[in-house]
């Protein structure tokens, strides 16, 4: 027999929780197909089958929370000897089996272990963080309805139970300390991995941000004229970002440098000539970024069904670790919020961060008919963030101009 170890679930992830197994003990297996849906704080993960053969033992249960690196599951490969392992002394299968319950007693921190609500809780969807949130607040998941796909609890889920009475068996304080006014909140999950990757950002990129705006007459005339195809054609409708991303690439085929990252142990700057877009997206978990890739190689359509695709996976859980890593140059897009501008945070280690903010009448100056007139045109302020080690701040005015350019006269675009 084979033991099988959780494997790597993604950069800088360290654990995941056990979400659904495909398989129960006593199963044959097929190398390569799914055998449990694992996780973590950005992605649930599909873990595939190492080896074909009969499943033996799985080492975690639906809730549990596995450490990668630990047991996972055992399997008799097919035409693999097990006579060894079946004539083991009896103290070695003890010492053995204690072993393993340690390391998953380490692992699964998330599990509730007393009381009647031990085993309903388990069966509960939710997030590492929510049920670490859940078990220091001592809040009873399982008296919770989730809002989430498959019934899964959010974090939002849970604040509201707790607030409404929802406890433990066990007891514990509740999530809102009434004393003095005060509200704590665990420092956990995507929250402290947001906090851990802008700290980063902003502790290593020296960063700097160029403003800009962009008249959106031309290109609010050529959305109108797409979505009227789109319509007729079965297509995915365009919103603005679509028609940014574009210029956007247009640009960067000029300026490749901003599409750029540093390797700072062999002190090289890594251009990239593929075109990866990061768009943050607010879930009720916390900040992510969706990457759609290859965006110079796709329509506007194509781009805009795959934004659709890729943001409805990551606010219901179901986005992959390929959905939410890789970009070489993000976009945060504010502008149906409001506001004027904004000073993004670089999404480390890339080299710049571009910013959408929203799009409003503005008194401008333009020639007309040979005199300068003022009037009223849909404006749009965008920026840049920079990291000001790899790039200078002429080339980002520039980039952002061209940018701009391409914006008011869409046209261009048909030339780069």
């Amino acid at each position: 027999m084979s033991i099988f170890k959780l494997p790597e679930l993604g950069e800088g992830l360290e654990e995941g929780e056990i979400v659904s197994w495909k398989v129960k003990e006593g199963d044959a297996i097929k190398a390569d197909a799914t055998m449990v849906e694992v996780m973590t704080d950005k992605a649930t993960v599909e873990v595939p089958a190492p080896a074909s053969g009969k499943v033996s033992k799985l080492f975690y249960k639906v809730g549990d929370v596995a450490a990668v690196g630990s047991d996972l599951i055992d399997i008799a490969v097919a035409g693999e000897a097990t006579k060894e392992k079946e004539s083991a002394k009896p103290e070695e299968k003890q010492a053995t089996e204690e072993s393993h319950q340690e390391e998953k007693r380490e692992a699964t921190t998330g599990r509730v272990l007393s009381g009647s609500s031990s085993s309903s809780t388990e069966r509960v969807l939710a997030s590492p963080a929510v049920r670490r949130m859940a078990r220091e607040k001592g809040v009873d998941l399982s008296v919770i309805e989730g809002s989430g796909d498959r019934g899964r609890v959010l974090r939002t889920d849970l604040e509201s139970g707790a607030a409404s009475g929802a406890r433990s068996s066990s007891g514990g304080a509740s999530l809102q300390a009434l004393a003095g006014g005060e509200e704590r909140i665990p420092f956990v999950g995507v929250r402290r991995k947001i906090a851990e990757s802008l700290s980063r950002s902003a502790f290593t990129a020296v960063h700097f941000t160029h403003h800009d705006e962009a008249d959106f007459t031309e290109i609010i005339k050529l959305r109108d004229e797409a979505n009227a195809y789109a319509e007729k054609n079965n297509l995915t409708r365009l919103s603005f970002l679509p028609f940014y991303i574009k210029a956007a690439i247009a640009a960067l085929k000029k300026h490749p440098t901003l599409n750029a990252s540093l390797d700072e142990k062999a002190n090289e700057i890594v251009v990239k000539h593929y075109y990866h877009f990061g768009v943050s997206v607010q879930t009720d978990n916390g900040l992510l970024v969706a990457v759609l890739r290859d965006c110079d190689r796709k329509t506007i359509f194509e781009i805009a069904a795959d934004l659709k695709a890729v943001v409805d996976r990551a606010r219901t859980n179901k986005a992959s670790v390929q959905d939410l890593t890789g970009s070489t140059i993000t976009v945060t897009n504010v502008g149906s919020i409001g506001g004027l501008h904004a000073t993004p945070v670089i999404n480390f280690p890339e080299a710049c961060i571009l910013g959408m903010y929203q799009i409003k009448k503005r008194p401008v100056v333009r020639e007309v008919d040979g005199e300068e007139v003022i009037v009223a045109r849909p404006m749009m302020y965008t920026n840049i963030t920079c990291d000001h080690r790899l790039v200078d701040g002429a080339t980002a005015a520039e980039f952002l101009r061209r940018l701009c350019d391409y914006l008011e006269n869409p046209g261009k675009m048909a030339f780069y």
